[in-house]
């Protein structure tokens, strides 16, 4: 199991790499791996719900990619 967990650990941290350097970005980052740790249900704030909404809207429009793809664009 020390080696899967490894492995996982691994590919984190090569995602890590790949986030873009601007503080912005590796706080959200940050912030999400903080939420993914978290046992506590946490509320939305009217920031993030607004975010929520604008991926909806994106979404109806069609602005999508498949999961397929994703993977390329990530290298993996």
């Amino acid at each position: 199991m020390a080696k899967t967990e490894k492995s996982v650990k691994a590919r984190l941290r090569e995602l890590v790499e790949l986030i873009d350097e601007d503080e912005d970005s590796m706080e959200e980052a940050i912030d999400y791996l903080r939420w993914l740790a978290s046992d506590e249900p946490e509320e939305l704030t009217p920031e993030e719900w607004e975010s929520v909404r604008r991926g909806q809207k994106q979404i109806a429009r069609g602005e999508t990619i498949s999961l397929e793809e994703l993977k390329r664009e990530l290298g993996l």
